[in-house]
């Protein structure tokens, strides 16, 4: 059971003024001091409901130290203990230190209410300790919303072919005899039509010289290029180059490969099939990458379900 004498003296006489000064407290206070019986309705009818659920819960109410205090007991009535009422000048201070402070640790609202219930009480607390915590920003930037939001679908429309070409790298695998590593994989948002190189590398200035000399001088230049965030499509020489050719340059999200869905299921597709050649006794010797590259073009010319 809580005691009053517990507290310490300098926060008890704090309290106690609040109790005092408190519009809602002050009523109840006044007529307990003088032990009254509860006042009649019509002595309370004018006031607060904050005073008439005080005055409505008489019974449990009583002074302690010159601290009003309020008798909680359980649902099956064999445990009862004693609990500071609290004047409204206080409830920020009880919700920042059984919360926010040393003795709360940012607790859910369930276990915050029952560490304030075992010391505390006012007219509506569980609202009040709900809204807490469900308004710490400590709380919400750890844990994060509950319901993540997200954004209505949208599709990129194109209305030609070679209008807007995504672009990406895939690998490393097994270095061939000629050195190569990496295969660079372009397709046309349009046609869906891919385009699949080997290089030795990923660099920024691999990849802008196998775009202009293999893409570029062969189909033209689009009016806009998509990738995803690779260090290979943000240095300045790659951005120089879209800038020099006249094309816009485009990027996905962090952490989100779908915004670049189209080329990222290729690319499966792509390694699927690798995997299959060398499971069949393929190695990956000189030429081995480039008649595979081919083989992937003539897929797509064929019928698709």
């Amino acid at each position: 059971m809580l005691r009053t004498d517990q507290l310490s003296s300098e926060w008890k006489d704090s309290l106690q003024h609040a109790q005092q000064e408190d519009s809602d407290i002050k009523p109840i206070l006044e007529w307990m001091k003088v032990s009254a019986p509860k006042p009649k309705w019509s002595d309370v009818s004018a006031m607060s409901l904050t005073t008439k659920s005080y005055w409505a819960q008489w019974d449990s109410l009583l002074i302690q130290d010159g601290v009003l205090c309020h008798k909680w007991e359980n649902g099956l009535g064999d445990s009862c203990h004693l609990q500071i009422v609290v004047p409204k000048a206080k409830v920020l201070d009880v919700l920042q230190l059984y919360h926010s402070g040393g003795s709360g640790g940012h607790l859910g609202v369930k276990r915050t209410l029952l560490k304030i219930r075992e010391r505390f009480y006012w007219v509506h607390y569980r609202d009040d300790v709900e809204d807490w915590c469900r308004k710490c920003t400590s709380c919400a930037a750890v844990k994060g919303p509950q319901i993540r939001s997200r954004g209505a679908l949208k599709l990129y429309n194109v209305g030609a072919p070679w209008e807007r070409i995504a672009i990406d790298v895939v690998g490393p695998f097994p270095e061939s005899e000629s050195g190569n590593k990496y295969f660079m994989v372009v397709m046309d948002y349009f046609t869906k039509w891919p385009e699949v190189f080997t290089i030795r590398n990923q660099e920024a200035s691999t990849v802008a010289d196998k775009l202009v000399h293999e893409v570029f001088c062969r189909f033209g230049v689009p009016l806009e290029i998509h990738s995803d965030q690779g260090r290979n499509f943000e240095p300045h020489i790659f951005q120089e180059t879209c800038r020099v050719m006249g094309t816009h340059k485009t990027r996905t999200t962090s952490y989100h490969p779908q915004s670049d869905g189209m080329v990222e299921r290729f690319n499966q597709t792509l390694e699927r099939y690798l995997a299959k050649v060398v499971e069949n006794g393929n190695e990956t010797g000189t030429g081995t990458y480039s008649r595979f590259c081919c083989h992937i073009e003539a897929l797509f010319t064929k019928v698709h379900q």
